[in-house]
């Protein structure tokens, strides 16, 4: 582009090939000739003195007759600007172009903007493929642009749930998780007392996690979830209260395969010897377990938690042992390692008191609650060094398989 220039806008120069029009010049017929309604006379020419009258009007059809087509001619005479209010009557024409040499030209910066009115569409004729301009693009449908926008993947075939069966099938809707194949108790040795539990006898190297839950929510939600990230099964010791105030964690412990089993109803000490209270009694024994038992099982589908029972506190004497059996629970779950999360110990203390001298079958007694904040923060260390040393983790009914 070059200064002054029309593309430029800066001032008017001439071109030197044009050249100005000489004064008295004829106009053109083609570019002057008359339109319809035009008013005024077209010039004389002297050859009209020589000729004959006859001639004359020869000529002058002639001349009118050439004067009405040039009016006529869309390449000289512009014609004038539509009037936009009758715009939508007159169907707009398309003109056919050579696809390879479309392209749109430079506007002048001086001349005014119009706005251009888009021409009326009329939806009821359908446009055929074969019309359109084979170097546009392929127009895609909603379907093949989902494609392009991301990999969709194939939706993944229903889950079927199992079909719970029993008067419990319309109870909740957790219902079917309390049906999972478990497997069974040890054999009963007969001695009519519940037996103590304080590790395994099978000799494969395994551990078992065992959380009591007795007072607050805690970390209970943040252990499952390590848990299942693990792969881990675990067993939890469940009062009677903490699971009433705690459904949908009751429900989850059951849906991912953890144990519970029945640890009392409010956590009393079945002796007495850590509370400083009586000892209970066989009817409020058996009454702290069944009402324990009543939640779980309305709570799950019909979870049961016998033959397994956890001690509050570790307390338990024979006479109480004598009542546990009567109830339906034969086996009572110690430990090998209390980590004494709940009297404050932090979690490298943990860690280091329960992986030394260790057995074959370990047993580890932890906590939920928030009091005992230093056992879900050793989890992961206490995970690591037993799968390191080539440990399972199981649950304790798994434990206790042949």
């Amino acid at each position: 582009m070059r200064v002054g220039s029309r593309e430029s806008g800066v001032g008017n120069i001439p071109s030197p090939l044009s050249r100005p029009k000489k004064r008295g010049q004829l106009p053109s017929p083609r570019s002057e000739g008359r339109r319809a309604g035009d008013e005024g006379s077209s010039p004389q020419h002297p050859i009209t003195h020589y000729l004959s009258p006859i001639s004359l009007a020869l000529l002058l059809c002639a001349t009118l007759l050439l004067g009405g087509c040039a009016a006529g001619s869309p390449s000289i005479v512009a014609p004038a600007a539509p009037d936009s209010s009758s715009q939508a009557l007159v169907p707009p024409v398309t003109a056919a172009q050579d696809p390879a040499v479309q392209q749109a030209a430079a506007p002048d910066p001086a001349a005014p903007s119009v706005a251009v009115q888009p021409a009326a569409v009329d939806t009821t004729t359908e446009v055929s493929s074969k019309a359109l301009d084979p170097a546009a693009p392929e127009v895609l449908s909603s379907s093949d642009t989902a494609a392009f926008a991301q990999e969709v993947p194939a939706k993944a075939a229903p889950v079927s749930e199992p079909i719970l069966t029993g008067d419990n099938a319309a109870d909740d809707a957790a219902a079917p998780v309390a049906k999972t194949l478990r497997p069974p108790p040890p054999p009963d040795p007969g001695t009519k007392l519940s037996t103590i539990v304080d590790r395994g006898t099978n000799g494969r190297l395994e551990v078992a996690l065992t959380f009591d839950a007795g007072a607050d929510t805690g970390y209970a939600a943040e252990i499952l979830d390590l848990l299942r990230d693990e792969g881990i099964k675990a067993t939890f010791g469940m009062t009677g209260v903490w699971a009433e105030a705690n459904p949908d964690l009751v429900r989850r412990m059951v849906a991912e395969g953890h144990q519970l089993i029945n640890h009392t109803w409010d956590h009393s000490s079945l002796t007495g010897a850590n509370t400083q209270m009586p000892p209970l009694t066989p009817e409020q024994v058996a009454q702290q377990l069944a009402d324990t038992e009543a939640v779980v099982r309305d709570l799950t589908g019909g979870y049961e938690m016998r033959p397994y029972f956890r001690p509050p506190y570790g307390d338990y004497d024979a006479a109480s042992l004598g009542y546990l059996y009567d109830d339906g629970y034969s086996l009572t779950v110690w430990w090998t390692c209390d980590t004494r999360g709940w009297a404050g110990w932090g979690a490298q203390q943990i860690i280091d008191y329960c992986t030394t001298n260790i057995a074959e079958d370990e047993i580890l007694l932890l906590h939920v609650g928030a009091a005992a904040a230093g056992d879900f923060e050793a989890l992961p260390g206490l995970i690591q060094f037993f799968r390191d040393s080539d440990y399972d983790f199981v649950t304790i009914e798994q434990m206790l398989q042949p």
